[in-house]
């Protein structure tokens, strides 16, 4: 019996992540008669607690403490794995059940049990019941102030990342040793108060604490430092890193790089960790950071280089690139390495295909691409209306904006920013002040400067210069220039000299710094031959000491 006993329990002890296993050994615990050794079921509970299936920890022992028959007598090592389940599963009111059992018991002083009570009510937002709880204590250990400090860190109210940091400090003043977890909560916490000199002080105490050495503190000392842009203070604590480096600690430096637009510096550190040594997140995060900075010959030359397999992120990033550069042949390479190699089409990968091809003008390729897709979410239909309107589809596009509707998918604020292109192309003024009245309605989407110059050019084209007004009053004072700049253009293009007048007048009184207000007002006063204003407006852009910046044309060759 002994023997079957301890290898039952050492399987529990390796089995936390299969369901099917951990089900086989409680039918065997159960027809031998183990289960009824506590040390046994509380095995079972923990191992129930950790896998995919929490819920059927709390399952056996609902099954097993029944009121008046209770066969098992549950003991303080019984509660911490109940109490985890309920963590996990966010069960609030099974865990106050349980923590009522166990002040029933008389078991409410053990720490052990008291630790995995606060972490339940931090677990489950109860932040002052959590507290409360701790205040209660008689007795407090390391995993005590850990599990109050986790807790903290997790509640996204305003002073709680402050409370993280007064917790802290209470510590160092009760004399309490703190462990590399209480110091990665309090990183964490500093890196979200957002006040570097918070931080710098946490690092001179891991200095000094003697906890330098550990590889995951210098990491998130590391991500806060490139959080903040202090690019220098990184290196230099990378430098000291030496041979303690991984590719999480080249990912951070990199991406703090690519953030600052220091591309080449990213490329350096990139070429200097091991080859073989380079993950796929590493290789991503490169590839990434040319495709952002508007380098994607790079990109795509580096992605020949890769020496594993590439993911799903990869291969967006790529498309990217080729959609970049109009690059359609590459780009139809790379399709079909993702048909040959079985890369998993999921939604995002769809969608840059989809871009690739509208960006490259294989309108037909885009819309195969578009229907074979097995699901589609907003960004996938937005690409493809933008795509359409972008290519002088626009009936097409509008007709899918309705069959998007229809098919339950939400529309995002850039999909109603390219349905109103398309109106304004079509000038379909009636439409566009629908289509904005039910974002606002239907949607709930607040207008953006980018549909407001939408409907302002539409209805300007249009020729509804009257009623204009009424919607740039809506606009804030200090986006107004745009406007205003839109619907000068508009009577300009209409000869509208009065409306034109009146808002030139308001352009003025706005008093923009920018040169490019002031050329398009000498522009219109001198269309209309008020050669006086257009002297007035050419000694104020010289008096402001503007100066037009000159015009940049460019040319791409095929290698």
């Amino acid at each position: 019996m002994c023997k079957q006993l301890d290898v039952i329990l050492m399987a529990l002890k390796t089995s936390t992540h299969n369901t099917k296993i951990l089900d086989q050994i409680s039918a065997q615990t159960i027809t031998s008669g183990l289960i009824h050794i506590t040390p046994t079921w509380n095995c079972l509970i923990r191992a129930y607690s950790k896998s995919p299936d929490p819920i059927k920890a709390i399952l056996i022992y609902a099954h097993f403490t029944k009121p008046k028959s209770m066969i098992i007598r549950p003991d303080n090592y019984t509660y911490p794995g109940l109490f985890g389940a309920c963590s996990r599963l966010l069960l609030l009111s099974i865990g106050k059940q349980l923590h009522a059992h166990v002040v029933k018991a008389g078991m409410d002083y053990d720490i052990y049990i008291q630790n995995s009570v606060i972490h339940f009510y931090g677990s489950t937002a109860q932040f002052t019941q959590a507290r409360f709880l701790f205040d209660l204590m008689p007795q407090r250990d390391l995993a005590s102030w850990n599990v109050l400090l986790s807790t903290y860190s997790s509640n996204t109210g305003p002073n709680s990342q402050h409370e993280v940091l007064i917790l802290f400090k209470t510590m160092l003043n009760q004399g309490i040793r703190v462990d590399r977890i209480s110091l990665g909560i309090l990183l964490s916490a500093s890196s979200h108060v957002g006040e570097l000199n918070y931080y710098k002080s946490v690092h001179a105490y891991v200095i000094k604490a003697g906890f330098t050495c550990i590889l995951s503190l210098n990491n998130s000392l590391l991500s806060i430092y490139t959080r903040f842009q202090e690019m220098d203070a990184a290196l230099r604590l990378f430098n000291q890193m030496l041979d303690r480096r991984d590719n999480v600690t080249y990912t951070i430096m990199i991406n703090g790089y690519i953030k600052m637009g220091s591309i080449d510096l990213a490329r350096s550190l990139f070429d200097h960790q091991n080859a073989a040594d380079k993950d796929l997140i590493l290789w991503n995060s490169m590839i990434h950071g040319y495709v952002k900075v508007k380098r994607p010959k790079e990109a795509l030359h580096l992605f020949a280089k890769m020496v594993m397999k590439p993911d799903e992120i990869t291969i967006t990033r790529v498309l990217g690139a080729c959609a970049s550069l109009s690059y359609l042949q590459y780009g139809r390479v790379i399709h079909r390495y993702i048909l040959q190699n079985n890369v998993r089409k999921d939604v995002f990968v769809g969608t840059s295909l989809l871009d690739m091809y509208f960006k490259c003008g294989a309108l037909e390729d885009a819309m195969v691409t578009f229907y074979k897709m097995a699901y589609k979410d907003g960004f996938t239909w937005t690409a493809v209306i933008e795509g359409l309107a972008n290519h002088g589809q626009e009936n097409k596009a509008l007709s899918l904006f309705d069959q998007m509707e229809k098919e339950g998918t939400r529309p995002n604020e850039a999909t109603f920013c390219s349905v109103l292109k398309a109106c304004k192309r079509l000038g379909m003024v009636i439409e566009g002040c629908c289509l904005v009245n039910k974002m606002v309605e239907v949607y709930k989407i607040k207008p953006k400067m980018e549909h407001i110059g939408c409907l302002i050019d539409l209805m300007s084209r249009a020729g509804y210069l009257d009623q204009v007004d009424r919607v740039i009053n809506i606009v804030p004072l200090e986006e107004r220039v745009i406007t205003y700049k839109t619907l000068l253009n508009a009577c300009m293009n209409n000869l509208e000299i009065d409306p034109g007048n009146k808002v030139a007048d308001k352009l003025i009184k706005l008093g923009s710094s920018n040169h490019a207000v002031y050329v398009l007002l000498s522009n219109f006063y001198a269309s209309i031959g008020g050669w006086p204003k257009v002297e007035e407006m050419r000694k104020m852009m010289k008096e402001f000491s503007m100066r037009k910046e000159p015009g940049i044309s460019s040319i791409g060759l095929k290698e």
